[in-house]
Parts: C-alpha cells; sequence; structure tokens
C-alpha cells in the first residue's frame, strides 16, 4: 500500500512500547522467530530496538518512535498495533480495530481510496503525458456543436481535441449515453462503472463513478463497500457486480452459467446494455490511465450532453499534421521463446475458432431485418451485417452501439494508421485478453 500511494499519501509507522516483552506478557512464538526482547527503560533502548525492528521486518515508510511516557501510543489507544487514517486537516478519516483482529489493511486501504477521490487533484493516475488544451481551445478544434457547446470539457477531451477532433467528439456523445441515457438503473450501472475502474485502479473514473452514484442517491458507505465481496446484497444485484469485476479482471473466464444466470435476472436487452457498459469502461479506463489524467478543477464533470452537427467532416478544423522522428529502420526482431506465444500459431487459432462457430450462443442473435429498423439516418440499409456480434449490440442496444461505431469510424479516418502497425497491435492486445476471435 506504500508503495502504491506514497506519491500522494503520507506514510508513517509509530513504534510504541512493546506488547509483549520477555519482562512483561512473554510469548512463546515470539521466542520460537527469534524476536523476543525486554521492555525498553530509556529513550536510546527504545531507539535501538526500534532500528533492529525496522531491519528485520524491512520496513521502507518513515518509522518514529514513541516517547517513554508513550504519549503516542495512549492518545491512539495503538497497543499492539492500530491502523488510522488522517486527513489534511487534521482530522481521523479512519481508525480500525486494535490489532491483532482489527488489523485490517484492505479495509483502510478502501478508506484511503475514498479520501483521495474526495480531494481535488488528487485521483490521479500519474503524471499528464499529454498536454490538455483550454477549454476555448478545445472547441474551436471540435466540430461545430448543435447542442451544449462552450462548456468546460473533461481533461481527456482536451487532451485528444487537437489531433483527433471527429473522435473526441463521438466519444463525447458516447460518454453521455453510458452515463445519463443507459438502460440501465443509473445505481445499477454506477455500481457497474465504479466496480470496473476500482479492478483497473483507474482513480479519475472512480472519482467519476463515485460522483455519478451520489447524485443517484448511493452513500459513500455503500459505495467503499463495493470493493469487497457484494455479501448482504440481492442475488440479481450481486450477480451483475461480480459479472463486472470478472469481465474486467479476466473476461475469458466467464462461464455460460453466469451469463444464464444474469439473462434471468435482467433479460437479454439489459445483459448486452451490461456488456456494452464494461467494454466502454475498460476503453475509457485504459486511455485515462494511458494519458495520466487527473480530475479536473472543479471535478468530477457532471455528464455533459453535447450534440454534434452531421456530417461530423462539415466544418471541422484540420488536423493537426503528425510528423516523423526520421526513416530508421525497425531493429532485427529477436526469436521468440515464449512458450505460451509459441504455443497458438495458426492452425491453432482456426481451430479455436472452428470451435467457437460450434458453440450455442449464449444470446439469441438477432438477423439483419432486426437490426435494419433501427439503423441510423445515413446508415446504407442495403449492406446487411454478418458480423454476429455487431447485430447482437445493434439488435438489442442500437444507440449504443451505433455511438460505439462512430467513434470507431472517425478514428479510421482521421488516425491513419498504417494497417500492418494497426493489426498488429490488436493481436498483441487480444492475444493479452486471451481473446481468441
Amino acid at each position: 500500500m506504500h508503495q502504491r500511494y506514497k506519491d500522494r499519501v503520507q506514510f508513517l509507522a509509530v513504534y510504541v512500547r512493546e506488547a509483549h516483552p520477555t519482562d512483561g506478557w512473554r510469548m512463546p512464538s515470539n521466542d520460537r522467530f527469534g524476536i523476543s526482547f525486554k521492555q525498553p527503560r530509556t529513550t536510546g533502548e527504545r531507539t535501538s530496538l526500534a532500528k533492529t525492528c525496522c531491519s528485520k521486518l524491512e520496513i521502507t515508510m518513515p518509522l518514529l518512535v514513541d516517547t517513554m511516557d508513550d504519549r503516542i501510543g495512549h492518545a491512539y489507544s495503538g497497543m499492539p498495533d492500530r491502523l488510522y487514517v488522517i486527513d489534511r486537516e487534521g482530522k481521523v478519516a479512519y481508525k480500525a480495530g486494535r490489532g491483532p483482529f482489527g488489523f485490517k489493511p484492505g479495509e483502510m486501504e478502501q478508506s484511503l481510496v475514498m479520501l483521495l477521490l474526495d480531494q481535488p487533484g488528487d485521483a490521479k493516475t500519474g503524471k499528464e503525458r499529454v498536454p490538455a488544451l483550454k477549454d476555448k481551445q478545445a472547441w474551436k478544434r471540435l466540430p461545430p456543436a448543435a447542442k451544449g457547446t462552450g462548456q468546460p470539457l473533461p481533461v481527456w477531451a482536451r487532451m485528444l481535441a487537437g489531433t483527433l477532433p471527429r473522435t473526441t467528439a463521438a466519444m463525447l456523445e458516447l460518454d453521455y449515453l453510458h452515463r445519463a441515457r443507459s438502460p440501465l438503473d443509473a445505481r445499477l450501472r454506477g455500481k457497474m462503472r465504479w466496480v470496473a475502474a476500482h479492478a483497473n485502479r483507474c482513480a479519475y473514473t472512480q472519482a467519476y463513478a463515485a460522483a455519478d452514484l451520489r447524485r443517484a442517491g448511493v452513500e459513500d458507505k455503500t459505495i467503499r463497500a463495493l470493493a469487497g465481496d457484494f455479501a448482504g446484497l440481492p442475488a440479481p444485484e450481486k450477480a451483475a457486480l461480480a459479472f463486472a469485476r470478472k469481465m474486467t479482471a479476466a473476461a475469458h473466464t466467464v462461464s455460460d452459467e453466469e451469463v444464464a444466470g444474469l439473462i434471468k435476472h435482467y433479460g437479454e436487452k439489459q445483459v448486452v446494455a451490461m456488456v456494452l457498459r464494461l467494454a466502454y469502461a475498460n476503453f475509457q479506463d485504459r486511455l485515462v490511465s494511458a494519458l495520466g489524467c487527473a480530475v479536473e478543477e472543479g471535478g468530477p464533470l457532471a455528464p455533459r450532453e453535447i450534440r454534434f452537427t452531421p456530417p461530423r467532416k462539415t466544418g471541422t478544423a484540420a488536423v493537426t499534421p503528425r510528423t516523423q522522428s526520421g526513416k530508421q529502420p525497425f531493429p532485427a526482431a529477436d526469436r521468440v521463446a515464449d512458450r505460451d506465444w509459441l504455443a497458438l500459431n495458426h492452425p491453432a487459432l482456426q481451430q479455436a475458432l472452428e470451435k467457437q462457430r460450434a458453440r450455442k450462443p449464449r444470446i439469441r442473435v438477432p438477423d439483419w431485418e432486426e437490426v435494419r429498423k433501427h439503423l441510423p439516418s445515413g446508415y446504407p440499409a442495403n449492406k446487411p451485417v454478418r458480423i454476429k456480434w455487431s447485430l447482437v449490440c445493434a439488435g438489442y442496444q442500437p444507440e449504443m452501439t451505433f455511438g460505439w461505431f462512430a467513434c470507431t469510424r472517425a478514428f479510421g479516418e482521421e488516425a491513419n494508421q498504417d494497417r500492418v502497425f494497426e493489426e498488429s497491435l490488436f493481436w498483441v492486445v487480444t492475444r493479452e485478453l486471451r481473446c481468441f476471435y
């Protein structure tokens, strides 16, 4: 915990009087491990023993020594050990139970994270790695807006607006759909979003999910509990949140039975909405983590309903040209020695695909005629879609699906990436996620 948060939190350990000295309440277990000592009688003796403790336990955080009158030990009731979180105003934000049974670092971390999220400028994933435009500058780069123009923009949008204005516009519209117009209940979608952000350790989106939950009337105590095992929750909600965590941390382990259980609780349309919510959440978490976004001043911002004038190419400011750093040949690749990578060759991949094609779908796949009824204006209705995941998404949740398609279409046009490079990245990502599709 010290290593994870030391850039934002001052960690201190305080050495107090010995709980089990050899001349007091002696513990046989201490004798077995060679950590038996007499109770120090002077400041020098206590300091010396504290240094020994620090060395044996390999403590890396600062270790302070209590005075001989045990002022700190008495004030914080720290015998034999106790965890505290003190906020910037010097108030106790968290007090654990007395150790050893009350020594619960995981519980302390939940409180620490919530405290950081409530403090402006502290919900960081790291140093901002891309310059962010000012709001006025970003709006000049974005396409004309028919609604919501001039509002404060999230930092990730201000980072991307200069080089990918049309993509950023589509992402802003999609973000609003997921936060404000999702068919999922506001509390459920907010909790699923928080669980995904927590699993990804994305402080920025955790802060946003927590803010959305508070607007929906969820108390902080309930939000903090989402980091646990969901004990005590109704079965449908527990299943949905467990699904959110597993989809984020290890999507390939989701079972047919788990999906069938969700469909039984919520129905197919709602389950597709959950999947789309989590897919967008994981995309967004990786985006803001890579950019190093910190919560904006005055943030987290409420959902922004912004509608850009179609077609997005019309009136759009020119994209900033990309410059090459010079023609440098790619270095010769070393021979791959990773057995896991070598095991999945092209024949093995094709075999896995054939096995997947033979499986019974977890959800009914709509046909093209069903999907065509929901096509947005301007979408070619005479070109049937055969990709099954596209049919499922567009058939059950067309608004979310075509919002995402607008993002990928705009990015493909603006980024204009080398196809070999693009597909190589895609292969690496899907291989790491164990998604053979």
